[in-house]
């Protein structure tokens, strides 16, 4: 009977452990390889600094343009030899994720600190 009773609260365990995964789900296709691209265009694509914002942009014209670029390489320009290093499914995953990433919202977040009160802009993937 104690073997049962371990039986079972090991397959509760296990089964409460892969629903939670399941329940996280998978990153989205291209998260992974889009991850090269968040030193100068910014997480999630939203970029700052003066850099080119790629979240919400077109699925399309991003990838449109990265084709092109892997397509004319230029060794002084960092663009075309990062473009070089993917297949076009990969640039397709990469354009997709940046077209989708777009719907995420922007809301502004105060924090009170010792020395007084301050405010920052904190996208919703930030917590």
């Amino acid at each position: 009977m104690k073997q049962i009773r371990k039986y079972l609260s090991g397959a509760s365990a296990l089964a409460l452990l892969m629903a939670t995964a399941a329940a996280h789900g998978a990153p989205p296709a291209g998260r992974l390889l889009a991850s090269q691209c968040a030193q100068c265009h910014g997480t999630n694509g939203q970029a700052v600094s003066g850099m080119e914002k790629l979240a919400g942009e077109s699925e399309g014209e991003i990838y449109k343009e990265l084709i092109e670029m892997k397509a004319r390489i230029k060794p002084e320009e960092i663009m075309h030899r990062q473009a070089a290093g993917y297949t076009d499914a990969q640039i397709r995953l990469i354009a997709r994720y940046f077209a989708t990433s777009g719907k995420v919202s922007t809301t502004t977040t105060s924090t009170t600190l010792t020395t007084g009160t301050s405010s920052r802009n904190k996208s919703r993937g930030d917590d």
